[in-house]
């Protein structure tokens, strides 16, 4: 099939060929199609000789191609064509020399799309230092050199930092760090780099070091002293000529301060503003990291725009993708929060819409939540006034870029934490059994066997609160614990279990269910009786069951089933037929509260009386609601308005969230303070959930004993974790699933999980976060014999990799949960996106609390009353296929 693209390029040779051959019968013309746009020229002529380049490219090309369709251009006479091959210049013509990490070549490959990424993030393994960062703004007066000085001296806290001056035209990191009086003539980058392109090699870069700060592993190499001589050096420097030479002085610079014996294990480059021939290798070949500062004008977008793409398509020295971020600065708006809301909106919306091409291999979008890759710098007069960093000024509001850059750093995690790093790799043949034997309960607690539940419960201050006797109100989203507490409860002793979710082992055959519950609702509407009196003589027949004192038991109840029978024989029929006839009895609601306080009398003291599966136990069609509406309601109220009345029996309710809000309850104030919510707000506690299941597997524990000498493995078991502080929580949780998931904000593994694992209140389930270790669990293993990795248990990747397995689960249990949320789901499904402004969703404002109320929306902006726009958690979004703001 005809290539149209190769035809146009040989009749323009034709063309071009037809001028020059009545003169030159030996010329050579070469024309290639560019890939981006328009084509690349080659032409060798003796007529070129005693011409400049304006009157070579005159006579070569006249009227036969615009200079808009000229991507690049080498018009030679036959010396320079020999020369220019001898010393092993590259040929435009050739792809590598498409490759250049130059303004014209890596803005036209920036215009393709998608664009396939490498980032460091992605990676397993840490970069090899010194990590290098670029500051880049394409306009000047936004704060790059300011932002680069304070994220200097913030890093230098905890790492070796050398400062890199490379804004050559107009330098000013010495005069920001107040050593611009000790920059003396001939030291510099400037001179370092033309002695390097004359010489062919760096020479020694000590001499030309200052040390900025007097307690810190921190310096500068400055451009150099702005005199006369720095001019006409500064004149001579060609980058781009750099790169289609063997020697690169740019490279060889950057080579040569790793080697310093100062070791930086971070270096930054201040960069100059615009299209400077310079700044393109600074971003596209040197960097490993590109903090991009702008501000949200519209005058910005464009360039910023095709900075970013080009950013994208860029290869490094080291064959990865420079990764952006962006700082956004400065922003007005201290004293009016709207203000600056609308431009940091402005500028999530222009970022993620520049970084929506980006694909990782398999073509997954290769970013995660945009705001995690910006940060906004608010304006500031103290900041602005200040003539040095020096005093720190304002530093505070740099912190977030110095967490970005050091998650790419090695150790940078404990010593956040205060702990010093002891890092040790694990051994292959130890990570082998440990893969082999671990195992992650990913199921609910009624699928756990006993000794599993025993070993992987945990004891933290909610569960604590409540499992108190005078606690009679436990409430919960799904997945968050309640049935795992109930467990414990009903196999500590001294409790009496009511009601509960099938598949239990104190699951009765005669505990209610749906059927049951739609019986007794048909009992007591044909009797004009409500559930409270049920929900009396069902407590009454329970305890009975349990060895109650049978001789309680009112004569007007007649022969009862429970009277006559054991447990194991009773049936739910019997407790039907049992709950009709002492319906049937006259003033039953006086006479089975009396049966009850009589129990009373009998019973151990705090004896609990458990009620669990109240969520699903009801049934799920409008009808089996609204009977556990009012079937709820009148437990609770029976709670509320008799159960201070007895003075051994403790009633003990555990409740989904939701379901509680919708209980039309007059006198809910009675629970105020005496409620206890699941919502696992601790989030050491959190984490402890899956310590303490690895702990149970012995290969684990003696790899997490590595860590923590001080311990040993013997004594290490799921029951120690209890008690311990958040700092063996992180060494044990480093063990298992490593420092760092990227270069975040939140780059640390445990903050990466408790983001993306929480819904729109900010609730965590356990259960979401044994799935997804769960999973991971399984990536791991059948990665590791072709691709070891030793630095933990489960590699970070592997979490990432495993998150949209959680979304799709979580969004079916949500659907379980709440059929009533499908139009919802849809139009969420429709829109595609998040955030969006409120107004696109069409959707009943009933159904839009609920949504609120379970978590699957969050209002990013407005209130409740009046949302202006609405935020999806991760949680969710994959499931329900909606991209970012920007990648829809």
């Amino acid at each position: 099939m005809p290539n149209s693209a190769q035809e146009a390029a040989d009749r323009i040779r034709v063309a071009v060929l037809s001028r020059l051959r009545a003169r030159d019968h030996l010329a050579q013309v070469q024309v290639a199609p560019d890939p981006f746009r328009g084509y690349r020229i080659r032409v060798v002529t003796r007529l070129f000789y005693d011409q400049i380049p304006a009157e070579r490219r005159s006579l070569a090309l006249g009227s036969v191609l615009p200079d808009s369709e000229i991507a690049a251009i080498g018009l030679l006479t036959p010396d320079e064509a020999a020369a220019s091959a001898a010393e092993g210049t590259a040929d435009i013509l050739r792809h590598e020399a498409l490759e250049l990490p130059l303004w014209p070549d890596s803005l036209a490959r920036g215009q393709q799309e998608p664009i396939e990424v490498r980032l460091p993030s992605r990676s397993d393994d840490f970069l090899s230092e010194p990590l290098v960062a670029t500051f880049y703004s394409l306009r000047g007066g936004v704060g790059r050199s300011t932002s680069l000085a304070y994220t200097a001296l913030l890093l230098s806290r905890e790492h070796r930092v050398l400062c890199l001056d490379m804004d050559l035209e107009a330098p000013g990191l010495a005069a920001l760090f107040d050593v611009e009086r000790d920059v003396e003539p001939g030291r510099g980058i400037v001179p370092l780099l033309l002695e390097s392109d004359i010489a062919g090699q760096v020479p020694d870069v000590t001499p030309h070091l200052l040390r900025v700060h007097p307690d810190r592993e921190l310096y500068l190499l400055p451009a150099g002293h702005p005199d006369a001589n720095y001019a006409r050096q500064l004149a001579q420097l060609d980058p781009a000529a750099w790169y289609r030479e063997e020697n690169n002085p740019l490279r060889d610079l950057i080579a040569a301060v790793g080697r310093l014996r100062i070791a930086p294990q971070i270096v930054l480059i201040d960069a100059r503003t615009g299209i400077s021939p310079l700044s393109a290798p600074l971003l596209f070949d040197v960097a490993d990291i590109a903090v991009v500062t702008f501000f949200p004008h519209p005058q910005a977008r464009v360039g910023t725009r095709a900075l970013t793409r080009a950013l994208l398509a860029a290869r490094s020295e080291r064959s990865y993708t420079p990764e952006p971020r962006f700082v956004v600065s400065p922003v007005p708006g201290a004293g009016a929060p709207e203000i600056r809301r609308r431009y940091e909106d402005r500028a999530a919306d222009w970022i993620g819409e520049w970084l929506a091409p980006a694909v990782v291999e398999g073509g997954q979008a290769a970013f995660g939540e945009v705001e995690e890759l910006i940060h906004v710098v608010g304006y500031s007069e103290d900041v602005a006034g200040t003539d040095s960093v020096v005093t720190e000024t304002g530093i505070g509001a740099y912190a977030p870029i110095s967490e970005w850059i050091k998650g790419f750093v090695p150790g940078s995690a404990a010593e956040e934490l205060g702990a010093p790093v002891v890092s040790v790799a694990l051994v292959s043949t130890s990570k082998s059994a440990a893969l082999a034997e671990l195992r992650f309960s990913a199921g609910a607690a009624e699928d756990q066997s006993d000794v599993e539940f025993q070993e992987t419960f945990l004891q933290t201050e909610t569960v604590g609160r409540a499992t108190r006797a005078d606690i009679p109100l436990i409430l919960g989203r799904k997945g968050t614990g309640k049935t795992a507490l109930f467990r414990r409860l009903a196999t500590a002793g001294g409790s009496v279990v009511v009601t509960s979710p099938p598949d239990l082992p104190m699951r009765r055959p005669w505990m209610p269910s749906s059927d049951t519950y739609k019986a007794v609702g048909t009992a007591l509407s044909d009797g004009g009786n409500d559930w409270r009196v049920a929900w009396t003589l069902v407590i009454g027949v329970a305890i009975l069951l349990r060895g109650g004192d049978r001789h309680t038991v009112p004569a007007a109840f007649g022969e009862l089933a429970c009277k006559a029978k054991d447990e194991s024989e009773y049936t739910a029929l019997d407790l039907v037929e049992d709950v009709r006839t002492m319906l049937a009895a006259r003033d039953v609601g006086l006479v089975s509260w009396q049966w009850l306080r009589e129990l009373d009398a009998t019973m151990p003291r705090d004896t609990l009386l458990l009620f669990d599966g109240l969520d699903a136990g009801f049934g799920r069609t409008p009808e089996d609601l609204e009977r556990r509406r009012d079937g709820v309601g009148g437990l609770l109220s029976l709670v509320s308005e008799r159960g201070d009345e007895l003075v051994n029996l403790r009633l003990k309710i555990l409740l989904r969230d939701d379901i509680w809000r919708a209980v039309q309850l007059p006198n809910k104030s009675h629970f105020f303070g005496r409620d206890a919510r699941l919502s696992w707000a601790n989030q050491t506690d959190y984490l402890k959930v899956i310590v303490k299941q690895a702990l149970r597997v012995r290969e684990v524990a003696e790899l997490v004993g590595q860590r923590m000498s001080d311990i040993g493995s013997a004594a290490l078991s799921p029951a120690v974790v209890d008690s311990w502080p958040q700092s063996r929580v992180i060494d044990a949780w480093r063990v298992l699933v490593g420092e760092r998931i990227s270069g975040d904000k939140t780059a640390f593994t445990y903050n990466w999980v408790w983001r993306r694992l929480a819904d729109g209140n900010g609730d965590h389930s356990p259960r979401s976060l044994v799935r997804l270790f769960d999973r991971a669990l399984g990536r791991e293993r059948g990665w590791y014999p072709a691709s070891p990795y030793e630095r933990s248990l489960i590699r970070p990747r592997a979490l990432v990799e495993s998150l949209d397995d959680i979304s799709d689960q979580e969004m079916v249990s949500l659907e379980e949960e709440f059929a009533e949320l499908v139009p919802l789901f849809d139009a969420l499904r429709e829109i595609g996106r998040t955030p969006f402004p409120a107004g696109e969703l069409a959707v009943d404002s009933d159904v839009v609390s609920l949504g609120l109320e379970v978590g699957l929306l969050h209002i990013d902006s407005g209130t409740r009353d009046e949302a202006e726009r609405y935020r999806v958690p991760e949680l969710y979004r994959k499931a329900l296929g909606m991209g970012r703001k920007g990648q829809a």
